[in-house]
């Protein structure tokens, strides 16, 4: 069975957001980094809030492998946001390898974040 980086976080549902009108995403760097750092085996702490990081640090042995081995990253585009409690970008991130795959980045609080997740496979 393969993994991918799936991690679901403590926030709002998702289905009761409303989208915010914004033409561009805020989140695309830190989207990057966050991805290229745990793809080298690494949960960033300073950009995760403590209950992210203690998901991230519990998956990184079966997630971090899967998404090493997408190769870089070779685009971010920007889809929507939405905000429920708060503000949730959702990004199409295109590796080398592989099939483009949808993730979401939110809940921004004190420069880290809350909110990381993909359902693609």
């Amino acid at each position: 069975m393969t993994y991918t980086f799936s991690l679901i976080f403590a926030g709002a549902t998702l289905a009761m957001s409303v989208p915010v009108a914004a033409a561009q995403g805020h989140h695309s760097a830190a989207l990057r980094t966050i991805l290229t750092r745990t793809a080298g085996g690494t949960c960033p702490a300073d950009m995760m809030q403590a209950k992210l990081l203690k998901a991230c640090k519990q998956h990184l042995a079966k997630s971090g492998p899967p998404l090493a081995a997408k190769g870089p990253i070779k685009a971010l585009t920007f889809i929507k946001a939405e905000r429920t409690v708060k503000r949730t970008e959702f990004y199409r991130v295109t590796f080398e390898k592989g099939k483009p795959e949808t993730w979401l980045i939110g809940g921004l609080k004190n420069g880290k974040f809350s909110e990381l997740y993909t359902d693609d496979e």
